[in-house]
């Protein structure tokens, strides 16, 4: 794979449930507190999903961004390098959250933990539908 520059670098990592027994999250962004922070808050349910769930194809994991954008599903692939994250989104997915481009690259600042983005990754992507579950190296 050909590694992209950093479109920006995650300072502020947060995992764990958002609500507590019902969402899990993983959330990364460059910045922790700041009103302009550029961010990815993946979630996913805490029980498996509702009838109701499948028919809206709201079965599988969510994906939020400071666009404002929402996505049920869209990542076709996600590496977890020492220093990187970098998403490859579908190209619907890349349209709603408002992307640049389908392939985001993001910096990781050597005091973020690595593992607990791993860990988060492994935990809200497999979430679901298996057919939305992307292509995960961890």
């Amino acid at each position: 794979m050909k590694l992209q520059a950093p479109q920006w670098v995650i300072r502020h990592v947060e995992s764990g449930e958002s609500v507590p027994g019902r969402v899990f999250t993983i959330y990364v962004a460059e910045n922790e507190g700041s009103e302009d922070v550029r961010y990815f808050d993946l979630q996913c349910g805490l029980s498996e999903p509702t009838v109701q769930d499948v028919d809206l194809e709201l079965d599988s994991y969510c994906i939020v961004n400071d666009a404002g954008g929402v996505q049920y599903g869209g990542l076709d692939e996600v590496t977890v390098l020492p220093d990187r994250l970098v998403l490859r989104f579908q190209d619907d997915a890349a349209e709603e959250l408002e992307l640049s481009s389908n392939v985001v690259t993001l910096g990781i600042d050597p005091a973020v933990d690595v593992e607990k983005i791993r860990a988060g990754f492994r935990r809200v992507l497999s979430y679901g539908n298996p057919h939305k579950v992307p292509n995960m190296n961890l």
